[in-house]
This record gives structure tokens, C-alpha cells and sequence, in this order.
């Protein structure tokens, strides 16, 4: 027993002693990453950086295995920064994982969290509540430019006039095309949930040949989704490239006998919000 003692003991010292090296060994400025997750987004925090050169983060946040951010955050210059990537999370039980790789003089570093949130429910949107939506899509690397808004009361249903934000745009089968949507309430103060149900964009489609199309429309149809709304901001993002405004996406189906399809005259945007 005396010797099982010593033995631990011995352990104890040795493993003071190697943390202690480690802690010498470490440059006395070492940079530091550290990750907080909540049901309103997930903020990166850095610090000791050098304030010379190129500092950057390439910052990743999943909900639920679905990517929902991947971004490059730049704090050149800076030996401290914050960055935190907003969420709009329905009620219930979610796993985020978050992940921050970043390069500096000081070489290449990081930081990882896995956290399981749960995010309470809330009052629904109040009757008579103002709601201003825009919509937009991409394919082929197009821009993804908002469209006009178009207001709805809570609750109620909206659709918004025919638009077309990207022009003559030609699309071969199989091409990925993706929509999606944001709003705000104007001058908001509060903390609400807002649920969007059926969000739907339905193109209008030509050939690109003069053909008759075998079908006169498109559709991208989106999930129904509740966000947290506390505030007057865009939700889920009001950047038109963030893949939070991007909640739907279909391959273009072959509805122009393997030519390309004309979506020149775009489509309309329909939702019902509660």
C-alpha cells in the first residue's frame, strides 16, 4: 500500500512538472480561441494575436448536422476580436457545432465546441403584427439580389408580384437552384416567434430553344421554420449570401427536352406567417 502511495505521489509531481515545461515552453503571448454557443447565434472570441500581418478565422456552424455558416473572418490588425454568427432556432432540443480555424504569423491554431441547446418557446407573432418579406434565388453563381418587399399582418398569408432579379437567366438540367427568403418588423423592441409556413417560390419557365416547355412552372418549395425575432434586424441574415437565406434548392428538372431552361420571366414568392 506504501509503495502504491508513493507511486501516485511520484505521478502527481511528474505530471506538475511536465505541465509546468509545457506552460515555460508555450511563447509568453500565445494567441487563444475560445467558442460560445446560445440559442441566438455563436460568438468567436480572440485574443493575443499579432497586431502585424494577416490574422483570419475561417469560422463553421452546424445545426443539427446541417451547415449553416461557413465564413472567413478577418481582425488583421487586431489582438483582440469578437465575431458571433446570429441563429434562428424553432423551439426545441439542437445541437450546434462550431469549429474556428485560424492562421496568424504565429502560426495556424483553432478551437471546437459540440453543444446541445434547448430553446424555449414564446409568444407568436401579435395580430395585426407588420411583417416586411423579400425573396431571391441563384443558380450559376448569380448574385442572389433581394427582391422587392411586400408587407403582411400577423397572421395571414402573403404573395408577392412576379419578379425577375436575375435577368435571362438559361439553366441546363440538373443545374442546383436555390431560393429563399428573410424579413423584418420594423422598429420591433420585443421578443417574439415568428413561423413561417409553406414558403414556396413558383418560377415560370421557357425553353431556350422557342419549344413549349413540358411544364409552365417550377417549384422550389422550403421547409416551415419558426425564428426568434427580438429585435428590428433581417432574420435568419439580412446578407443575401448567406446560406440562412438560402432555405430551399432543387436541381433543375428537364423540362425542355434536354435543352436549357429560361427563367427570364422569374417567379413569385408565397408564405402564410403566424
Amino acid at each position: 500500500m506504501r509503495q502504491w502511495k508513493f507511486w501516485r505521489r511520484g505521478s502527481i509531481v511528474l505530471l506538475i512538472a511536465l505541465a509546468c515545461a509545457a506552460v515555460a515552453a508555450a511563447p509568453a503571448g500565445a494567441n487563444t480561441t475560445s467558442i460560445t454557443i446560445s440559442c441566438s447565434g455563436v460568438t468567436f472570441f480572440y485574443s493575443n494575436f499579432p497586431t502585424t500581418g494577416a490574422n483570419t478565422s475561417q469560422e463553421t456552424v452546424y445545426v443539427d448536422n446541417v451547415p449553416v455558416a461557413n465564413t472567413t473572418f478577418d481582425f488583421s490588425g487586431q489582438s483582440t476580436a469578437t465575431d458571433t454568427l446570429p441563429l434562428s432556432l424553432s423551439p426545441g432540443t439542437h445541437t450546434i457545432i462550431a469549429n474556428a480555424a485560424t492562421s496568424s504569423d504565429e502560426g495556424t491554431d483553432g478551437a471546437y465546441l459540440a453543444q446541445t441547446v434547448t430553446c424555449g418557446g414564446g409568444p407568436p407573432c401579435p395580430t395585426g403584427t407588420k411583417v416586411n418579406f423579400r425573396w431571391h434565388y441563384s443558380a450559376n453563381g448569380t448574385s442572389g439580389s433581394w427582391s422587392g418587399t411586400k408587407s403582411v399582418f400577423c397572421p395571414g398569408s402573403l404573395t408577392t408580384s412576379q419578379q425577375a432579379m436575375e435577368g435571362d437567366l438559361r439553366v441546363a438540367p440538373g443545374t442546383t437552384l436555390k431560393v429563399g427568403y428573410d424579413f423584418t418588423i420594423p422598429g420591433n423592441s420585443s421578443s417574439l416567434f415568428v413561423t413561417v409556413t409553406n414558403p414556396q417560390v413558383v418560377f415560370v419557365v421557357h425553353c431556350v430553344s422557342g419549344a413549349p416547355p413540358s411544364s409552365n412552372t417550377l417549384t422550389v418549395g422550403m421547409p416551415n421554420q419558426t425564428y426568434n425575432v427580438t429585435n428590428s434586424a433581417w432574420y435568419p441574415s439580412g446578407d443575401q449570401h448567406s446560406p440562412l437565406v438560402y432555405q430551399g434548392s432543387i436541381p433543375v428538372p428537364d423540362l425542355c427536352a434536354g435543352g436549357q431552361v429560361r427563367l427570364n420571366s422569374g417567379g413569385t414568392f408565397s408564405a402564410t406567417v403566424s
